[in-house]
């Protein structure tokens, strides 16, 4: 959740900068940076085999994903591959053939 809002005011922050001083938008106030308190946190590792690193580290799944999510160091957040589909067929006798069904 927090990376999501950390994105958020980085995506915002960026938008704020494009605007230059002299354009008219600058200037009516509808603009106006404001100071924000985001802490930065590093994004997800993303590896093949996920393993704990602490005693505090968490497996969490989600939308078909593994995640490690540790809540004392924020640098242990892991989270894994896509699987390809091509590699999750199940192969048998029946599939081998020449003609497929598809």
């Amino acid at each position: 959740m927090s990376f999501l809002l950390n994105s958020l005011a980085n995506a915002a922050r960026t938008a704020l900068m494009r605007v230059s001083v002299t354009s008219p938008l600058a200037n009516s106030g509808l603009l106006v940076p404001q100071a924000t308190n985001v802490m930065q946190s590093a994004g997800f590792k993303v590896k093949g085999k996920l393993k704990k690193r602490c005693k505090d580290c968490y497996f969490v799944m989600r939308e078909k994903r593994l995640f490690v999510i540790c809540d004392t160091h924020r640098r242990h957040k892991q989270m894994s591959m896509v699987p390809d589909e091509r590699n999750t067929w199940m192969l048998s006798h029946a599939t081998q053939g020449k003609f497929r069904s598809w």
